[in-house]
């Protein structure tokens, strides 16, 4: 067992869930050996001075009521998760919320400036895209059900629509494969962990980071071993050999499963 890992950090759409509905028992079976490592990390089951289960960290761009949901089923973890991307840990089990001290007034501002002035303008040229609620700073520009919207041309144009926050190292933007997000440009994944690794003390070498996308890519870059499910993007998959972790063979909860045991044993 390797013991120098001491969190793993899970994102959750389309690298530990799917969005698009399907759902194989193979899924139901690396879901249930998650949950199973976030019941016995809850306990601190220690061997020897040795805690035998990191913990099992969600590192995702949803907010707080999101990840909350997931966690019921996944085994409600008693730590820190990273939320909207960096913007704020939360713990699902105690309900505790900190915002992440990097954001400041002024980048609140100027997302207040883009709800106010400008998401109305990029939504009547977008109809395929509504706003997910719920989050605290983030924007979140899904693609609605049905949509056949490019989420690369929406990205495009939106980068376009901010560019002048962007020249103002305001804001940040980037895509998945189901939406568009705008966020601090001081904050991302990478400042979510950091701000992780002060209040727990577990620095970025020792975590496993899995992801599937180019959202991903500031965690997978700072933490010290890495894997991503088979149904990574092309770019992600090649990221991941490059810092020679680890491409699973299954999909989505399968392959994280897959990963964290080939990390851990």
């Amino acid at each position: 067992m390797r013991q120098d890992i001491k969190a793993i950090l899970v994102d959750v759409d389309d690298c530990l869930l799917p969005t698009n509905g399907e759902l194989f028992s193979s899924f139901y079976t690396g879901l249930k050996s998650i949950k199973d490592r976030i019941h016995n990390a809850n306990r601190k089951q220690i061997y020897d001075g040795l805690n035998l289960y990191p913990q099992i960290v969600f590192c995702s761009g949803r907010d707080r009521n999101y990840i909350e949901a997931v966690s019921f089923f996944c085994g409600l973890p008693n730590c820190y998760s990273i939320i909207e991307s960096g913007i704020a840990l939360f713990n699902p089990t105690t309900k505790e919320l900190i915002l992440n001290p990097v954001l400041t007034a002024e980048t609140k501002l100027a997302f207040e400036t883009i709800r106010k002035e400008r998401l109305p303008q990029i939504l009547k040229k977008f109809p395929g895209l509504f706003d997910y609620p719920g989050n605290i700073i983030n924007i979140a520009l899904e693609r609605r059900y049905g949509s056949n919207t490019s989420i690369e041309e929406c990205f495009k144009a939106i980068e376009a629509e901010v560019s002048d926050l962007v020249a103002q190292w305001l804001v940040a933007i980037h895509h998945s494969k189901i939406a568009v997000d705008i966020s601090p440009a001081s904050i991302d994944k990478a400042s979510g962990i950091r701000f992780f690794a002060e209040k727990t003390g577990i620095d970025p070498d020792q975590m496993l980071g899995i992801g599937d996308s180019r959202g991903d890519f500031p965690m997978l870059k700072l933490a010290g071993y890495v894997g991503c499910p088979a149904n990574a993007s092309e770019e992600c998959k090649k990221l991941i050999q490059e810092k020679k972790g680890m491409i699973a063979d299954d999909e989505y909860a399968a392959g994280v499963a897959q990963i964290i045991a080939r990390f851990l044993y």
